[in-house]
């Protein structure tokens, strides 16, 4: 089940990897009381009746969880956004990647938490293959940009222990210094 925003994002990345994506744009806007999401994939695309398919709480293709039937990612968070008055959309061509996009009023009493960001982008990151991935994350004035393929370069792996390690303090510093701006002005922003 999802209780976080940030498990529907994780859902939307796997979906994408498991679609054979080979670059993932993410992006994540905070401002005005509002978040908004987009998970533009390189994929296989989804035909009209596949997009209905996944959209369909008792749909599934039996592939990704077998024994599983039903499929519950895109018709929980379609369900959570109608419950707090966001939006949504999918758009998709078959051979040419996927488009998820969505957006939660942070005002509403019943919005999800947002989660932990810097706890999902390290998941997400990590998840094994060749693939690359570009996330930006912006909070008012305030953002950041992570692309899978220069932390790979950087940190050569990011499996191990001591690469998680230190790609979660990463991940929160670049986290901190848009919630606080004098905090990153101070702590070099950017640098890994």
């Amino acid at each position: 089940m999802h209780y976080r925003i940030t498990d529907f994002l994780a859902d939307i990345v796997e979906n994408a990897l498991d679609a054979g994506s080979g670059f993932t744009e993410i992006k994540i806007i905070q401002d005005d009381g509002n978040l908004k999401v987009s998970v533009k994939d390189t994929g296989k695309g989804m035909t009209e009746a596949e997009i209905l398919r996944a959209r369909d709480p008792f749909g599934t293709d039996g592939k990704k969880h077998p024994g599983r039937r039903v499929g519950l990612g895109i018709p929980f968070l379609v369900q959570a956004l109608n419950e707090t008055g966001g939006d949504f959309s999918i758009s998709s061509r078959p051979g040419a990647g996927t488009t998820v996009s969505f957006r939660f009023d942070l005002r509403h009493l019943d919005t999800p938490p947002l989660g932990s960001l810097p706890e999902t982008f390290r998941q997400i990151l990590s998840l094994p293959g060749s693939h690359d991935m570009a996330i930006h994350r912006a909070l008012g004035t305030e953002s950041y940009d992570l692309s899978r393929r220069e932390l790979l370069e950087t940190l050569e792996d990011l499996e191990s222990v001591g690469s998680l390690a230190i790609l979660e303090q990463y991940l929160e510093s670049l986290e901190d210094s848009v919630q606080s701006p004098e905090k990153g002005a101070r702590h070099g922003k950017n640098d890994p």
